[in-house]
């Protein structure tokens, strides 16, 4: 998986395509959804477990370990709405002009 700078251009290009990567500011992005919730708020916890069962996540963007955007196999994208540090909330601001 390919390392780098979350201010990279890159990132963005990575994020269209859906490409797994990862940062040194604890951005990532990977293909396969995990089973771990990181910090995501409990209210997200069902939809979360049930996009992975059905009809699959198909990518899903990480901030240090917490799953802060994800995209299904049937298009939708799911960006939760929810406040965490500042270093994540930029995470989330790149990551809502991308996915």
């Amino acid at each position: 998986m390919p390392k780098i700078s979350s201010r990279s251009s890159k990132v963005g290009r990575m994020l269209l395509r859906r490409e797994a990567f990862t940062t040194g500011s604890g951005l990532s992005a990977v293909t396969d959804a995990p089973p771990s919730v990181g910090r995501l708020p409990t209210e997200w916890w069902p939809a979360y477990h049930a996009d992975r069962s059905a009809p699959g996540i198909t990518y899903v963007v990480l901030s240090y370990a917490t799953p802060i955007g994800w995209v299904c196999e049937d298009g939708r994208t799911v960006i939760p709405d929810e406040s965490y540090s500042r270093t994540t909330r930029r995470h989330q601001l790149l990551i809502s002009r991308w996915l």
